[in-house]
């Protein structure tokens, strides 16, 4: 901000005197979504990367730090190696990013949030239930920060969607459309063969890898949790052990009922999310592939197309926003957005202010348990023939 006399006030960073310090576990050397970090949390030059534990093979790893720069010293073959030679140091990482499979999560972030370390996960938190909800207790017992990266609620018209909801606009929200319709397990020897297999991921695998997007979307956008499920799930692929397809029927808090389909199996499909929300006064629609637009179609008026940024848009997508109209955004600057927030809410925590503000938009730990709740209850649903089933633990829940 300027004053009066035309001087800058020092910014948060400006006043904390540094980078915040950043390690990594996983994603090292040809993984696409360690690389997807490191150009996020680059792009504000809040976060330094300062050590790392890339991958289960050492030499993986040792290669990953070369590359990168980094003080071989700083440089682990796995986390523990890394938690213990870091945590005593005095320029220790402020936050440590875990991007490995999801059945390592529970572990990993739990000793991480023991050593002390803020924890930025990636999606989805665990593989079940009953890990995430260790998760939960740990941050709670230790007092330290998780963001969940959920890059999709990043974007500038999902968070313009979310303001229209929270401010009236679509009136009382009845139905919620959403998808993530991916088609790249179609595609003869495409990579990423763990996605199938359930014996790496179990067999909800899709719907942790892809189905969380989505329904995440659903209670970010709405504001509101998903009360009950009922699943159709499918192998439609006979060399896929995990359910490769997913029908979902929701019931959400408050009345409002909603639909969404995950699959593997969209041959053709880009990637495939999106989300429509319905509500009495009018309806909003985003698709990712599509990211600057939000249609916004009102009841008794012609529909509206709104530009990120543009005419008509929310204080939320303004500050989203990285350039100005006409000039995209995209993907890794979603993710950035997830960085600066959560980047500005540990500097405003060191310096004695509320964080609470800067943290309403980021995806934490509750929402990383209640996507993989929802995932239990399909699991439970499907079992029992597609009757509708009660997602668990509200009470857990509304602890937040």
């Amino acid at each position: 901000m300027v004053d009066d006399g035309g001087q800058w006030d020092p910014t948060r960073l400006e006043r904390f005197g540094r980078r915040l310090r950043i390690a990594m576990v996983g994603g090292g050397l040809g993984s696409f979504i360690g690389e997807a970090h490191r150009i996020a949390f680059r792009v504000d030059g809040m976060w330094e990367l300062v050590a790392g534990a890339f991958s289960r093979n050492p030499a993986t790893s040792a290669a990953t730090g070369r590359a990168l720069l980094l003080d071989p010293e700083r440089v682990y073959p796995d986390y523990r190696a890394l938690i213990a030679a870091e945590a005593s140091r005095p320029d220790r990482p402020d936050a440590v990013l875990v991007a490995t499979l999801p059945d390592t999560h529970e572990e990993i972030c739990s000793a991480l949030l023991e050593a002390g370390f803020h924890v930025i996960a990636e999606k989805p938190l665990t593989s079940t239930v009953d890990q995430a909800e260790r998760v939960v207790d740990a941050v709670g017992r230790t007092g330290r920060r998780l963001l969940l990266t959920h890059c999709d609620s990043g974007y500038p018209m999902v968070r313009q969607a979310r303001d229209m909801v929270a401010d009236g606009s679509l009136g009382r929200v009845t139905v919620v459309d959403t998808e993530f319709s991916n088609g790249s397990q179609t595609v003869p020897g495409a990579g990423g063969a763990w996605r199938v297999d359930a014996t790496q991921v179990g067999e909800a695998g899709m719907l942790l890898d892809v189905g969380t997007h989505a329904l995440h979307l659903v209670t970010y956008v709405t504001g509101v949790r998903i009360d009950t499920v009922s699943a159709r799930l499918h192998r439609l692929d006979p060399r896929h052990t995990v359910f490769d397809n997913a029908f979902l029927d929701l019931g959400l808090a408050g009345g409002a009922v909603g639909r969404c389909w995950s699959t593997f199996q969209a041959a053709g499909s880009v990637h495939g999310l999106r989300i429509s929300v319905v509500g009495e006064l009018g309806s909003v629609h985003w698709v990712q592939t599509d990211p600057e637009v939000l249609w916004w179609r009102p009841a008794n008026e012609p529909a509206q197309l709104l530009t990120r940024a543009g005419t008509g848009a929310t204080a939320g997508a303004v500050e989203a926003s990285r350039f100005a109209p006409g000039h995209p955004d995209g993907y890794g600057l979603a993710f950035a957005n997830l960085y600066r927030d959560f980047g500005e809410a540990l500097l405003a925590e060191a310096l004695g202010e509320d964080p609470t503000p800067l943290l309403a938009g980021v995806p934490d730990q509750f929402d990383g348990l209640h996507t993989l709740e929802v995932v239990d209850a399909a699991l439970r649903s499907a079992a029992a023939e597609g009757r509708s089933v009660t997602v668990r633990d509200p009470a857990l829940r509304a602890r937040r």
